[in-house]
């Protein structure tokens, strides 16, 4: 681990606990939790605070932008004022209950894994982390959330969650470091906290091992989330670690409502913004996961509901209605827009093609032989559904919950059937790579119940046989965890760092360059190799978008697609060339990664043609100029 890299952890500590301590300290909130868990609300409230803190300054002050030394001078009078406010306290809040210990070495090894898996791949992977790199470096350079992806497309940001790079571009200001370093180690650092939520809810609601099982399962014996550093899906990511905590958080600011207002007005005051806080981040970080989580939420609302139905519901009604409205106020910011263009761009009326249906079907349509890579394992698929009839036969009310919420997703998932629009919200497959978090509940809550069924002279004997068998499997795991990498999806390698040296000393800013180019989908290309990585490395144009070009305006969407498809003929017809010199297209680059897909761009050939000359060829980099 380089110094740099070190700086980021440094920095990734302080804005993961000051922000959130900060709110905790001030409302006094942390004496309704216990231990651990002060320090897991800690983190998700500092997690949720930095996109509402960006997206409220960009809504109301519109000319105030952060930087290095505002946010150094945030961050320290927030440390000041929690220092002072739990001077006489810190003793018992760095103390930790039993079995404690055990849950911060889970976290430790996890976060061990994820770092681990990086520590010699310095650049995101796959096809998201190009625009989520811009993203980032727009922010850090604006002081504030872009509006669009300019100067590097004319993409609108409207209908895009722009919640975590208030997170990246902190980190890129405050570690000076570059944007590609801030933003694969915050997301790999909220991949390594990804089990909080679940340990949190698990711990609250049933018990420390069940808690402690949660973890392990979640952050080392489950691939997912783990493998999301090879897809780049580190939006979803970063809601999903606060999802579980915001859920908790916002049922328990709806239960203060039912005690005496006179006696606890401050602390339901409190819950309630600290509720709104994390149930509007949720939807900042990533909207289709705000889509997630309402269903759960729902559960919880309906069931407070009930359980006040004897004294009257009034006061449960009244705080759900103040706590998302006080959430609605947070997200207003990007709700308007996100709606606006949403409804606009669902309820266009449009030809049906072949093409169009081939794009839907292979979008919205999953077989049950991708549920292994996608959800989990085989053994951890049965393990689910087991915990699952266990919970349903013991009636654990966590675990059928989670049933019913794991229901609700697969529904939203397959909403296309409906044939409406307007429902198609995400996709199965976004709703598949989540599925640890009910798998983590279910299995804690079967824990639960096997402990109850034991007898107490066993129970003791189980416990401490339990949590052997999960750290040693925890520790095993974690070996396998760092092994599951995709090298194909890291397209950047230190040779093309060198050639894009060398692009931005000799080629003009507005120069072209045609790149390796796959279609995931008929509309939406992406690169192969470190030539989709140009605009961000060199600020020069290539002929694929980024994957959120589709947010653009018609005109430059059929654009990227007619510039890949000429790249992607060039593999087979040098012709191609005269088609793309014609376009302003001026240069090829050829990576060292090439093409996963298929043979690729082949210099030799194209130089063959006569069309193209090699300008620039050194450590299986090359590029060409189009004559």
């Amino acid at each position: 681990m380089n110094p740099s890299e070190l700086r980021v952890l440094v920095v990734l500590a302080a804005i993961l606990l000051i922000p959130g301590w900060f709110l905790l300290a001030i409302t006094g909130l942390w004496r309704s939790w216990t231990g651990l868990q002060r320090w897991i609300l800690a983190v998700g409230l500092s997690v949720a605070g930095f996109p509402v803190l960006f997206y409220m300054s960009r809504w109301l002050l519109p000319f105030l932008t952060f930087g290095p030394y505002k946010m150094s001078a945030l961050l320290l009078v927030m440390a000041g004022v929690t220092v002072w406010q739990l001077r006489r306290d810190w003793p018992s809040l760095l103390r930790l209950d039993s079995w404690e210990p055990w849950a911060l070495a889970i976290f430790g090894m996890t976060l061990f894994t994820r770092y681990w898996i990086v520590r010699d791949r310095p650049f995101p992977a796959w096809s998201d982390s190009l625009h989520h790199a811009l993203l980032t470096q727009l922010t850090a350079v604006q002081g504030q959330l872009p509006t669009s992806l300019e100067p590097y497309s004319p993409v609108s940001l409207d209908q895009y969650h722009l919640g975590l790079y208030s997170l990246t571009a902190t980190v890129q200001w405050l570690a000076q470091v570059p944007a590609h370093t801030a933003l694969l180690w915050t997301a790999q650092t909220l991949n390594g906290l990804s089990g909080l939520g679940v340990y949190l809810v698990l711990d609250r609601k049933l018990g420390r091992v069940e808690a402690l099982v949660g973890a392990a399962l979640v952050g080392l014996l489950s691939h997912q989330p783990a493998l999301y550093v090879n897809w780049g899906r580190f939006t979803q990511l970063a809601s999903q670690t606060i999802m579980l905590i915001a859920w908790l958080v916002t049922w328990e600011a709806i239960r203060c409502w039912r005690k005496p207002w006179s006696q606890h007005r401050w602390r339901i005051l409190a819950a309630t913004l600290l509720a709104g806080i994390l149930t509007s981040a949720v939807f900042l970080m990533h909207f289709r996961v705000a889509a997630f989580y309402l269903p759960l939420l729902a559960g919880s609302v309906l069931w407070e509901l009930w359980q006040a139905r004897r004294e009257g519901f009034g006061r449960v009604l009244l705080g759900t209605l103040i706590t998302g409205g006080l959430a609605l106020l947070f997200v207003a910011p990007a709700l308007a827009d996100a709606l606006r263009v949403f409804t606009a761009t669902h309820t266009t009326v449009q030809a049906e093609t072949a093409a169009a249906s081939a794009k839907s079907l292979s979008y919205f349509q999953f077989p049950l032989s991708v549920y292994p890579v996608l959800v989990a394992r085989p053994w951890l698929l049965i393990l689910a559904l087991l915990s699952a009839g266990l919970g349903l036969v013991r009636r654990n009310r966590l675990a059928m919950g989670a049933i019913l919420w794991t229901g609700a997703l697969f529904a939203l998932g397959n909403a296309y059937l409906l044939g409406v629009s307007l429902l198609n919200v995400t996709n199965l497959g976004a709703v598949l790579i989540m599925l640890y978090l009910p798998i983590g509940l279910l299995v804690g809550s079967a824990v639960h119940e096997l402990l109850a069924l034991a007898s107490s002279r066993w129970r003791q004997p189980m416990v401490q046989g339990l949590l052997a068998l999960i750290l040693a499997a925890g520790f095993v795991a974690s070996h396998i965890r760092v092994t599951e990498v995709e090298p194909f999806r890291y397209f950047v390698t230190p040779q093309d760092v060198t050639a894009m040296d060398w692009i931005n000393a000799n080629v003009p800013r507005d120069a072209r360059f045609a790149v390796n180019t796959y279609f995931w989908l008929p509309q939406a290309p992406h690169g192969t190799d470190a030539g989709y990585w140009i605009p961000y490395f060199t600020g020069r144009r290539t002929t694929a978008g980024t994957m959120i070009f589709s947010l653009g305006p018609e005109d430059y969407r059929q654009e990227i697609i007619h510039l890949s498809q000429l790249a992607d003929r060039l593999e087979t017809d040098a012709a191609a060339l005269l088609e793309l010199k014609a376009q302003g297209v001026e240069y090829v680059y050829i990576g060292a990664k090439g093409d996963f897909s298929g043979p690729g761009l082949d210099p030799t050939f194209l130089q063959e043609s006569s069309l193209a000359s090699v300008v620039y060829q050194a450590g299986g980099v090359t590029i060409l100029r189009i004559d």
